[in-house]
């Protein structure tokens, strides 16, 4: 008892008047240093948990930001997306199929392509409508006819959306990419403009290009452009179906009371 009287309280037994004294001393002594330290505790707590808030904190901010970021991408890559119409594809309409049959006894139909119309196709300095090889839905040329494309220009009719026919001719075009394989196109010109023009194209329509054969034309080769949607029509249609689903919702929300007279 000499030494912690000593080393902590710092008095001797000479300071108390008995030894009862003397041990209430010594029990306040630990009474305060038992606060101290549950004092000490206490700010050590609250340090660490103002640092875990803050680390916290810091965590929903990155990860806010990361989904930031991955709502940023995601609406980026929907951007991207194009819309080519409806899948499937709808049918080539009766009165194609019907011009086809009986002014040219065409045969061997199919759908070639199923795309949007771009700005360029509706450019009058470019004059051509374009289908990209790797979108060609079913082969539609014949060996020959490929071999021929790669020299000179292949006479084709066209059936417009209007059912009135056009000559036309058409090549392919090849436009080369760095570090990746060259695309290639196969172009509908010579006559394009008018098509657009008198059909009323535009740019965001969806179109569909079908193949044929005939012997009724000096090309064994006939297309039928089919207009099957307008540009902006399917958001249209989108947003009118939803008002309509909105009013229906609402009427079923507020019921109509019928009133019974006596």
């Amino acid at each position: 008892m000499g030494k912690i009287e000593k080393e902590l309280l710092g008095k001797t037994t000479e300071d108390f008047e008995d030894p009862l004294h003397m041990l209430c001393y010594v029990l306040e002594y630990m009474v305060q240093q038992i606060d101290a330290k549950k004092e000490t505790n206490n700010n050590c707590r609250t340090k660490r948990t103002r640092n875990q808030e803050e680390e916290d904190k810091d965590y929903e901010d990155e990860a806010e930001a990361e989904a930031e970021a991955s709502t940023r991408k995601q609406k980026k890559k929907q951007s991207r997306v194009i819309d080519n119409g409806p899948n499937p594809p709808p049918d080539l309409p009766r009165q194609f199929r019907n011009e086809i049959a009986e002014k040219y006894r065409g045969t061997q139909i199919v759908l070639v392509i199923q795309k949007q119309i771009f700005k360029s196709d509706v450019d009058r300095g470019h004059n051509r409508f374009s289908v990209p090889v790797r979108q060609v839905r079913k082969e539609f040329l014949t060996e020959e006819e490929k071999r021929k494309l790669n020299d000179e220009d292949l006479p084709v009719v066209l059936i417009q959306p209007s059912l009135e026919s056009i000559e036309m001719n058409m090549k392919t075009w090849v436009m080369p990419k760095e570090n990746r394989k060259a695309s290639s196109s196969y172009m509908l010109k010579t006559k394009w403009g008018e098509v657009v023009r008198k059909n009323k194209i535009e740019e965001g329509d969806i179109v569909q290009l079908w193949a044929f054969r005939t012997e009724r034309t000096t090309s064994t080769l006939g297309f039928a452009l089919v207009k099957i949607r307008r540009a902006g029509k399917q958001q249209q249609e989108e947003e009118t179906t939803g008002d309509n689903a909105h009013t229906a919702s609402s009427s079923s929300s507020h019921p109509r009371v019928s009133q019974v007279s006596a």
